[in-house]
């Protein structure tokens, strides 16, 4: 199985800053349904409303529950005490993987504030290494 075949049934949340998103799904979750790293498109399904094609980096998902615990702590002094909780709970639900609806529960609550989806996702980019190379300034 390649990885394209591989990220296909994966939950996504469509970044909620995207600045260009032709299919207008900023800030929901969709599942991937197909993807062409090589071109640098994943196509996200979002049932009955439709399908938007996207980029590796307009594409976030959860960190694993492990590291959300380790940033928790690496971080408890400088997070709030609601910052800290809906981060907790982000790795409880995630504990559960075997559940959709607790992934997309997940992901709502890191979709509530930037201090929050900063330590519990991940774009799909870095997810799977790759960062694009910039061309070089001559």
């Amino acid at each position: 199985m390649n990885q394209n075949d591989e990220l296909t049934g994966t939950l996504v949340l469509v970044h909620p800053e995207l600045s260009k998103d032709p299919a207008g799904k900023s800030g929901q979750v969709g599942i991937i349904t197909g993807a062409d790293l090589g071109n640098d498109t994943i196509y996200v399904g979002f049932g009955r409303n439709g399908q938007g094609l996207y980029g590796t980096d307009a594409l976030l998902l959860l960190k694993p529950a492990d590291q959300v615990k380790d940033l928790l702590q690496q971080h408890k002094q400088a997070l709030s005490v609601g910052d800290y909780k809906t981060l907790f709970q982000i790795s409880l639900l995630q504990e559960f993987r075997q559940s959709t609806a607790n992934i997309k529960t997940a992901m709502s609550l890191a979709l509530q504030n930037e201090t929050v989806r900063n330590l519990s996702m991940q774009t799909l980019e870095d997810k799977l290494g790759l960062k694009r190379q910039l061309m070089p300034e001559r």
